[in-house]
C-alpha cells in the first residue's frame, strides 16, 4: 500500500508541474495543425523563366572580403494629382509604379571568391543579408475584395508584377517536424555580380539551430554552384565543395569523400533557385544533388498545381517533387512572387520535415506577411 500511495503522489506532482508549465511561457505555444497532403491539380499556369535583376558592377576587391550591401534608395514620387479612391489600378498606373520599381537602384552586394577551401561561417554582424535596406516602407499586397466573383477571388498578390529574378529576397518560415510546429526558419538570398549567396538557418524552440549556406556562381544559364557548408549549433558538421578543374563532387564530414562531378549537378537548395531561375525547366534527366552529407540522383519535374491556404489568402503555386530511394522533396513554388519557394518539404521513413512561409520581403520591399494566427494558447505563432 506504502508503494502504491508513493506512485499515485508522484503522479499527481508531475500532472500538477505539467498544468503549471502550460499555463506559463516556458514552453512555446504549439500552432495548428498542418492540413494533409493536398491533391494536386492539373497545371494551368506557366511558370515563366526569370531575367536576372542585376546590380550596378561593383569594384575589384580582395577575394575573400565581403562588403555589405549599400541602402537602398527610395526614388522621389513624381507629383500627382489628389484622385478618388479606387478598388482597382489603373494600366497607367500600374506602368509608372513598374517603372519607378524597376529604376530605382539596385542593391549591391559581394559574395566571397571561390576557395580550393570550405568558407568559414560568417559572424552574426558580418553576414551580408543582416544588412538589408530598412528604411524601405513595408508594402501591403493587392488583394482582390472576398465579394468579388472573379476566379481570383481571395488569391494574394504582390503590388506589382516580379518580371526579374531579386537581387535580394527574404523569407520567414513556420517549421514543421511531422505535425507539431517546432520553430521558425529563415531564407536569405543575395546575388550580384556574378555571385549568389543562400543562406538558410533553421532555429528550434529545442535543439540546436542549423544553418546551411551555399555560395557559386549565376549568370543567365543559372545557378553554379562552389560549396555547400551545414552547420549543427556553429559548428561545421559537412560541407560540400564542386571542384568544376578536377570534376569531382567532394562531400561529407570535411568534404572527405568525392564522386564524379555531374553536368548541372546542384546542393539541396541551390536547387529550388534554379528552379525558379529557368521557370522549371530543368529537362527530364536526374539531376546530381548533394545534402553535403549525401548525394542522390534523381529528376525533379513538375507535380501539379494547387491553391495553397496561407491562412490569409490563396497562393497559386507549382508544386516540383523528386523521390528517390525513399526520400521525398518538394519545393512549392509562388509564380506571383518572382518563382520563389513558399513551401518546402523534406520527408523519409523516419521524419516529415515542412518549412512553409509567414513572410516575403524582395528587394528590401516586404510584399507579404501572414498576421496573427489564432493557436492553441491564443498567441501569434510569428
Amino acid at each position: 500500500m506504502t508503494r502504491f500511495r508513493l506512485l499515485l503522489i508522484a503522479l499527481v506532482l508531475s500532472l500538477l508541474l505539467h498544468l503549471m508549465l502550460l499555463g506559463s511561457d516556458l514552453l512555446p505555444a504549439l500552432s495548428l495543425q498542418p492540413e494533409e497532403t493536398p491533391k494536386l491539380e492539373k497545371i494551368d499556369i506557366k511558370m515563366q523563366a526569370m531575367q536576372l535583376d542585376t546590380p550596378a558592377p561593383l569594384k575589384p576587391s580582395q577575394a575573400g572580403v565581403q562588403l555589405r550591401p549599400a541602402a537602398a534608395k527610395t526614388p522621389p514620387k513624381p507629383t500627382e494629382k489628389p484622385a478618388p479612391k479606387r478598388r482597382k489600378k489603373t494600366q497607367a498606373s500600374q506602368a509608372a509604379e513598374e517603372t519607378a520599381d524597376a529604376s530605382a537602384p539596385a542593391q549591391e552586394t559581394l559574395v566571397a571568391q571561390a576557395s580550393s577551401e570550405p568558407v568559414d561561417e560568417l559572424p552574426p554582424a558580418e553576414h551580408p543579408a543582416r544588412h538589408q535596406a530598412a528604411s524601405e516602407p513595408a508594402s501591403q499586397p493587392a488583394r482582390v475584395a472576398q465579394s468579388d466573383t472573379s476566379p481570383s477571388a481571395g488569391f494574394i498578390h504582390p503590388d506589382t508584377a516580379m518580371r526579374k529574378f531579386p537581387v535580394a529576397a527574404r523569407i520567414r518560415y513556420q517549421g514543421f517536424w511531422g505535425q507539431a510546429m517546432v520553430g521558425f526558419g529563415d531564407l536569405e538570398w543575395l546575388q550580384g555580380d556574378g555571385r549568389y549567396q543562400l543562406d538558410i538557418s533553421v532555429n528550434p524552440f529545442i535543439g540546436p539551430k542549423l544553418r546551411y549556406l551555399s555560395q557559386g556562381q549565376i549568370d543567365s544559364h543559372g545557378l553554379r554552384p562552389d560549396t555547400l557548408q551545414a552547420f549543427r549549433g556553429g559548428q561545421l558538421k559537412d560541407s560540400a565543395r564542386f571542384d568544376y578543374d578536377a570534376g569531382l563532387l567532394r562531400y561529407g564530414d570535411s568534404a572527405g569523400k568525392q564522386l564524379a562531378l555531374k553536368n548541372g549537378a546542384q546542393d539541396a537548395f541551390s536547387l529550388a533557385f534554379q528552379l525558379a531561375l529557368k521557370g522549371g525547366d530543368l529537362g527530364r534527366a536526374p539531376i546530381q544533388i548533394t545534402t553535403a552529407k549525401k548525394v542522390y540522383e534523381y529528376p525533379m519535374a513538375p507535380a501539379g498545381a494547387f491553391d495553397y491556404d496561407t491562412g490569409d489568402g490563396k497562393m497559386r503555386v507549382i508544386v516540383f517533387r523528386a523521390e528517390g530511394d525513399g526520400d521525398v522533396t518538394e519545393f512549392w513554388l509562388a509564380p506571383d512572387f518572382a518563382n520563389l519557394p513558399v513551401r518546402i518539404l523534406r520527408a523519409d521513413k523516419d521524419k516529415r520535415i515542412e518549412l512553409k512561409a509567414i513572410r516575403i520581403e524582395v528587394n528590401g520591399k516586404r510584399q507579404w506577411e501572414l498576421p496573427p494566427q489564432p493557436t492553441i494558447r491564443n498567441k501569434n505563432a510569428h
